[in-house]
């Protein structure tokens, strides 16, 4: 598939996945033409990619725990392990800030409607 397809079918624009593309966390092929073609494969490592990078993860994490993610390594080392359980704390702890921060929007909206 082409980028256009990839970028359908994963929900990552295009310029972010050329972007991936840069910093080799993705490889596509390159026909004749010169355009770039993925295979089915691309579709949910694109999709992880992105939200890693959403969730804050660095390049260096991504890069790292990627082929885990993916299921094309089963096991990571004890170092991956531990860097995997650090990002995972990250992103408890992102979850309880905005987990408390909809209480309070909620709270806010409960008191004052009908004002």
């Amino acid at each position: 598939m082409i980028i256009g397809e990839l970028s359908d079918r994963s929900g990552v624009s295009a310029r972010s996945i050329r972007h991936y593309e840069k910093l080799g966390l993705i490889s596509p092929q390159r026909g004749d033409n010169g355009y770039r073609h993925y295979s089915d494969r691309a579709v949910p490592m694109v999709a992880t990619i992105h939200a890693m990078f959403e969730l804050g993860f660095t390049r260096d994490d991504v890069r790292a725990v990627l082929p885990c993610a993916t299921g094309e390594k089963s096991h990571g080392d004890a170092e991956l392990l531990a860097r995997v359980a650090e990002m995972r704390e990250r992103v408890a702890g992102r979850i309880r800030t905005l987990s408390e921060t909809e209480e309070a929007l909620a709270g806010f909206l409960a008191a004052n409607r009908g004002r």
